[in-house]
């Protein structure tokens, strides 16, 4: 199962000629060629931000076993990054093969095992048992995105050698590659072996060095045109955008602005991003319509977006190991087509342990981390165990679920494969940040997209709730196949995209529909207490007047509707429509238990039994009516 472009002699022999170099100032050379012609494409780069870059290289030491990644931006200036971390590295045998197949992972194929890059006894797992977010081989170059000029310096276990590799990056031609049968070749590569000291043959690692980053690039992350533009005024005067509030710093001509960080240089990594995450959080509230990023330039939005994407911790608890004592109203989604019923909950009983979920917390016995620019990055989200704002409902509510194997054995190959997944749907009266807001899928633990406010495309017109839904996917097993090349959007014909998005739209209208009925019962429950207060004010003012000894002025203080004599004394409400609610009349100015009440008070003074019949329904409509003012 080699890939096509190149047989195992060719690699065999790159891979003794880099044995042979070792310890000598003898550089191989080699060139970039790829597993089909097609793909060279991505050396001229395939994702549409400088974030999607640092998030492939990211997921590839991820998938290398890696326990912690840094990143080093060279910030305010980009020139040259870094991007290291202590995962497996790569044999002479492994880099040769990468350099020569662009496009043919070893990774979940048989050959994994001989590079290296698999499990054993699974080729979907790292060999340390992560489930593999990588798949097509094109993770290295991602910095196509962000130089033409870049350096691998890695390491094995065991190995007595450091390899270095040099790569410089052709650009695409279209012209060419079709005036030309041969392979592609994608650029070219120098590789130079060093000896190790013997106390470093146990190390192990890889960094990623880039040169000379795109011009674009560099002035896409110092948020160039965002500062251009704020320095720009409209015919009224006004600026044509706010500047950020957070940001690195900007020189340019005569427009200098210091940095202003949301965090303090000296706090720990940690507590920089906790700091960042409260900052985002701050606008909320303040418009209905503005996001939360937009306080923020380019540079600290690439760290949101990474933050969002990757295999990382929560800056809180993990949504599935909310327990019985958050005050949260757990629902478990139906088998049927029921609705979603009350999910009761042990106090320390989580939502993982009730339905068996693992999340996403796939290596729990090798962490994970990633720091950038000596910012340690965290999940940012967080769902709180109360209500943000008052609201006709009394608690967050959340929605949980798993899917295991949907599609039948017979359907298998027509729907793309087998298809798990679990999800949670979390509401609260506000959601903070704004980002946040909306539905994103993980596969594997990472994503390549950010959070779709339209839950994937819900056509139901339900946008304040949705406003207030935050929710997640984790895809354990298939979806793979409805990824796009650039991993940031799907193929929305895939039987496992529609599935999902079947399954989510369900999963909203029960939540919502529990969320209408917890309103509704809150209403009911608050006009009640309304009746039954202004019904007991009333009665004081009846046993003050007329004694302990005195009958009840009502019959029946549990009926709803407005009574037909109050201490005895009659009242005809037919001949006041406006209380009377009769058919195309006005509707009432007031609830049964404010007119209720207020006759009971006219009556302890005597009041309606001085009046005739037909008068003291017409009384009590106009002492309702009487608008109330501002002093």
């Amino acid at each position: 199962m080699m890939a096509p472009n190149r047989n195992r002699a060719e690699i065999e022999d790159l891979e003794n000629r880099i044995h042979s170099s070792a310890g000598t100032d003898r550089s191989v050379e080699t060139t970039l060629s790829t597993s089909e012609r097609i793909i060279a494409r991505v050396t001229d780069g395939i994702y549409r931000e400088p974030w999607a870059a640092f998030r492939e290289l990211i997921a590839n030491a991820y998938d290398a076993d890696a326990s912690y990644v840094i990143i080093e931006t060279g910030q305010p200036d980009f020139r040259h990054m870094t991007v290291s971390d202590d995962g497996a590295g790569m044999t002479p045998k492994t880099l040769a093969y990468v350099l020569n197949n662009i496009g043919g992972s070893s990774k979940r194929t048989a050959l994994g095992e001989e590079f290296n890059t698999v499990q054993k006894d699974d080729p979907h797992r790292s060999p340390q048992g992560r489930p593999l977010i990588g798949k097509i081989g094109i993770g290295l170059f991602a910095v196509a995105q962000l130089t033409k000029h870049f350096q691998i310096i890695t390491k094995s276990a065991g190995e007595p050698y450091r390899l270095t590799a040099t790569v410089t990056l052709n650009t695409h031609d279209e012209a060419t590659m079709l005036a030309d049968d041969s392979d592609y070749v994608a650029g070219n590569v120098k590789i130079l072996s060093y000896s190790v000291p013997e106390n470093e043959i146990g190390a192990h690692g890889t960094q990623v060095v880039l040169y000379d980053m795109h011009p674009e690039v560099r002035r896409t992350l110092q948020s160039e045109r965002l500062w251009d533009t704020s320095s720009v005024n409209t015919d009224d005067g006004e600026a044509v955008r706010t500047p950020p509030v957070f940001h690195i710093g900007y020189c340019s001509g005569n427009f200098d602005r210091a940095p202003r960080l949301p965090w303090k240089q000296a706090d720990k990594p940690a507590d920089k991003f906790s700091s960042f995450f409260e900052a985002v959080g701050e606008a909320t509230g303040k418009s209905a319509k503005s996001a939360n990023l937009d306080r923020f330039d380019e540079y600290l939005q690439l760290i949101w977006k990474l933050s969002l994407s990757l295999p990382i911790r929560y800056i809180d608890t993990h949504p599935f190991d909310l327990d019985g004592s958050s005050g949260i109203a757990f629902l478990g989604f139906p088998d049927g087509t029921g609705q979603a019923e009350p999910l009761p909950l042990a106090p320390s009983e989580s939502v993982r342990a009730r339905l068996g979920l693992s999340g996403d917390d796939y290596a729990s016995h090798l962490p994970f981390s990633v720091t950038l620019d000596g910012v340690e990055l965290s999940r940012p989200i967080h769902l709180p165990r109360s209500l943000r704002k008052a609201t006709t409902i009394d608690t967050p509510f959340m929605i949980a679920a798993r899917q295991h194997n949907p599609f039948p054995e017979t359907d298998l190959q027509r729907a793309g494969g087998h298809l798990k997944f679990e999800s949670y749907l979390y509401w609260n009266s506000q959601i903070v940040p704004k980002e946040t807001a909306g539905v994103l899928i993980r596969v594997r633990g990472a994503s390549g997209t950010l959070f779709d406010p339209t839950f994937l495309n819900y056509q139901i017109s339900e946008q304040n709730r949705l406003r207030q839904i935050t929710a997640e996917i984790f895809v354990h097993e298939g979806l793979d196949g409805a990824i796009n090349i650039d991993r940031e959007s799907f193929n929305y014909s895939h039987p496992h995209f529609l599935y999902i998005q079947r399954w989510l739209h369900r999963a909203l209208r029960l939540l919502v529909n529990r969320l209408k009925a917890a309103s509704a019962t809150k209403r009911t429950l608050a006009k009640a207490e309304q009746r039954n207060q202004a019904l007991s004010f009333a009665e004081g003012v009846w046993t003050r007047r007329l004694g302990l000894d005195a009958d009840p002025p009502l019959a029946d203080t549990s009926a709803k509707s407005l009574p037909r004599e109050v201490g005895g004394v009659e009242i005809d409400w037919q001949s006041e429509p406006m209380l009377a609610g009769r058919p195309g009349q006005p509707k009432k100015p007031a609830g049964t238990g404010r007119v209720s009440a207020l006759a009971i008070v006219l009556e302890a003074y005597g009041l309606l039994s001085e009046l005739p019949v037909q008068d003291r329904a017409r009384v009590l409509s106009d002492v309702i009516a009487i608008p109330e003012t501002r002093e």
